[in-house]
């Protein structure tokens, strides 16, 4: 039996509730680059709790657990993103499927590898051990884009992220092939309108999220609307198994 999206919201915030730290006002604490602190554990209720008060963490492998509030969140709004013309393109010549929640071991775990321009990640093995109990609590969830056929084909690219009630808190993205990852942003921005998600925090700002169409919120107008987002029962993408083709999504614009 499916359990009703407000069940298992009043779940979530009576775990969360759990965590013997106060991430409510911490944002006072941050200093000009969002830093907040560093401490605490990465058990599930603290996790749930910092989320629901604009706090995550972030860290070096080698650094205590640290806690960030950035002055200004790079944010999306679903029903106001609109694809390019050259990522149109993309989508209408690829074969490609966009799934959620089918491999997020593997799409976390791509996540994690270094990148070009860096040796180290940040997210380490404690990171994706923590994620993949949210994810069995059906909080974190992953996007995938498969070269073809779900499961049977190469995973190309992908993202992962938290969902609690309306809004979802994107942690990172990945891509083998030219343009997989911002397919996996496509696809989470139709997945969330159509599950009633209707804020894209993405944390912090960059140059990809910003080519998206990401715009930047000031971290008080942020806070002021998460605390009616996370308390808003909609269907989400937590626990859920979604599909869509490239081509289906080009349809849709």
């Amino acid at each position: 039996m499916d359990i009703p999206p407000s069940t298992h919201l009043q779940s979530l915030h009576h775990i969360a509730d759990q965590c013997p730290y106060d991430f409510a006002n911490m944002h006072l604490m941050a200093n000009h680059h969002g830093f907040i602190g560093s401490g605490a554990d990465l058990s599930t209720s603290t996790l749930l709790h910092a989320y629901r008060c604009g706090v995550f963490p972030w860290f070096d492998d080698d650094e205590p657990i640290c806690w960030w509030s950035p002055k200004e969140r790079c944010v999306m709004l679903p029903d106001e993103f609109t694809p390019k013309k050259s990522l149109m393109r993309t989508a209408k010549k690829q074969p490609w499927h966009i799934t959620t929640n089918l491999a997020f071991t593997q799409v976390i775990e791509a996540c994690s590898q270094p990148r070009a321009y860096a040796d180290s990640t940040w997210i380490h093995q404690s990171m994706k051990t923590a994620y993949q109990k949210l994810h069995q609590l059906g909080v974190a969830v992953s996007v995938e884009v498969w070269e073809n056929t779900p499961q049977s084909s190469a995973l190309i690219g992908g993202l992962y992220g938290v969902n609690i009630g309306a809004i979802f808190c994107g942690e990172s993205m990945f891509h083998r092939q030219t343009d997989a990852s911002k397919i996996a942003f496509w696809g989470l921005m139709t997945f969330a309108k159509q599950q009633g998600i209707t804020l894209i925090d993405c944390q912090l700002e960059n140059p990809h999220l910003m080519s998206l169409g990401a715009s930047i919120m000031p971290r008080q107008h942020f806070l002021s609307q998460l605390t009616s987002l996370v308390q808003q029962p909609v269907a989400g993408l937590g626990g859920q198994t979604l599909s869509i083709t490239t081509k289906q999504l080009s349809q849709k614009h």
